[in-house]
């Protein structure tokens, strides 16, 4: 028999042999003794079949322990791997681009996709996540609903289960995972200093949503790296960080400092809520503030804001979970991608910073 038709052939029944036994992720396989005793192999035919399995993630091997199953799936052109959102991505850019980025490594790579939509529950989330894993996905990428911090048992036993899974733009501190996000403490500082250096503000406010849960990671940095830009900027070590409905309320006394202040908001959807309210209540911004969104989330900015790379996210997130699939061994990668500000030129035009 030829022997390269021994390693297909002995390819073939050891998945096979997972099939029939219903074997599962970390499932223990027969040892290469037993496998060249029961089925008949040469060590050099078992050993090279292992090695090309491994490197397809199918098995991984544990020194000392044995040879476990990875994957469920014994063709690598055919993995099926799953994108858990918080919200439905027609109506958020930032979703939009995710998935985008994500899509295109999958389409690259002949890959399944699953999307699944949280709608921002958490009950959801732990329910789809089961789901798809009892379903036998090869692994997912997480974008992780509000309140995550609050409860992530799930994502712990998701760990515990050895299932390959990547967290995409926003993470969790206490846990060691591999994950994608913003260098959101980066990008705050960047607009910080803008607001001082390029509009002379005197003084600069961090404005988050009435709503919002400031231990997301997300959050938590853009603010972190907003307090690093007072302490060297202005020698202040906390700098003010208001609810949307308190700088609503600060608008008059803001305005009469005549000063120029610089006013960062957590996101760019925060500013149609602004407008709405301002409207509403018959009021407007005074002159002297110089606002700076985040997120780059319109088709066009309405005021300077932060592109954050959405569709690198799920490109490098849907990269990682692919090497994680196959060999689940590997250290975990942290990466932060660095955003840019958008600024406004002579014109009222907007253009990427270079």
């Amino acid at each position: 028999m030829n022997t390269l038709k021994k390693y297909e052939e002995l390819r073939r029944k050891l998945i096979e042999y997972i099939k029939e036994n219903n074997l599962k992720r970390d499932d223990q396989l027969p040892t290469v003794r037993e496998i060249m005793r029961d089925m008949g192999y040469s060590y050099t035919t078992v050993n090279r079949t292992l090695n090309e399995m491994e490197k397809d993630g199918i098995i991984t091997k544990r020194q000392g322990k044995g040879i476990f199953v990875n994957r469920i799936n014994g063709n690598r052109e055919n993995l099926q791997i799953a994108l858990i959102l918080p919200r439905d991505f027609h109506q958020y850019k930032i979703l939009m681009g995710i998935l985008f980025g994500v899509k295109e490594i999958v389409e690259k790579s002949d890959m399944g996709l699953i999307i699944s939509i949280s709608n921002m529950s958490h009950e959801k989330e732990k329910e789809s996540i089961s789901n798809l894993i009892q379903n036998h996905v090869d692994g997912l990428v997480i974008f992780l609903e509000d309140q995550y911090r609050r409860d992530y048992s799930h994502i712990i036993e998701l760990k515990e289960k050895r299932v390959p899974f990547v967290l995409v733009d926003r993470y969790i501190p206490e846990l060691e995972t591999d994950y994608v996000v913003v260098n959101n403490e980066e990008g705050m500082f960047k607009v910080c200093a803008y607001l001082k250096y390029n509009r002379l503000c005197e003084d600069i406010l961090f404005v988050y949503p009435d709503t919002v849960f400031l231990e997301i990671t997300s959050t938590a940095e853009k603010i972190k790296g907003y307090k690093k830009a007072m302490e060297t900027f202005y020698g202040d070590n906390s700098g003010t960080v208001i609810s949307l409905d308190e700088f609503i309320n600060r608008l008059d006394a803001l305005g009469e400092k005549k000063a120029p202040i610089g006013v960062c908001f957590n996101h760019d959807e925060m500013l149609l809520e602004l407008d709405d309210i301002l409207l509403k209540e018959g009021k407007h911004l005074p002159d002297n503030l110089h606002i700076f969104g985040y997120a780059n989330s319109f088709e066009r900015p309405i005021y300077p804001t932060v592109e954050q790379f959405n569709e690198q996210l799920g490109k490098k997130a849907v990269e990682i979970l692919m090497k994680r699939i196959k060999n689940p061994e590997l250290p975990v990668e942290h990466i932060k991608i660095s955003p840019k500000l958008i600024l406004p030129d002579k014109n009222g035009n907007y253009y990427l910073e270079k």
